[in-house]
């Protein structure tokens, strides 16, 4: 005999934490995305995000661009970001190349926000 979860109630494990910030669940999607720097966090609707562009290299460079700002993040394995921005599922980026971690995925050192 087998326990089988209901499918309409959620799991009772919540999903892992990410060092580099937050991802909707699959299915749905994020109003708001979040950028938190070291001095400051700063909120856009995810509406606003007219392009992003993944430039590879070391470090490789993620810009995302609105009509008013431009966001600029540098580190690597920055692909699981913009996939997530790709199916309007990112909800926050925060820095986390300051702090060794033996997780795969994105390492993100910087996050700068420049008037467009």
């Amino acid at each position: 005999m087998s326990i089988k979860q209901h499918p309409s109630l959620e799991a009772l494990t919540p999903p892992p934490v990410l060092p580099w910030g937050k991802v909707e669940p699959e299915g749905k999607t994020s109003d708001v995305v979040r950028f938190v720097l070291a001095d400051r966090t700063v909120s856009l609707p995810a509406s606003e995000f007219k392009r992003w562009e993944l430039v590879a290299g070391d470090p490789e460079r993620l810009t995302i661009t609105t009509e008013k700002d431009t966001m600029a993040l540098e580190g690597k394995a920055l692909a699981e970001i913009r996939d997530a921005l790709d199916k309007s599922r990112l909800v926050e980026v925060r820095v986390n190349g300051n702090r060794p971690t033996s997780r795969p995925g994105p390492v993100v050192r910087a996050i700068t926000i420049e008037p467009a």
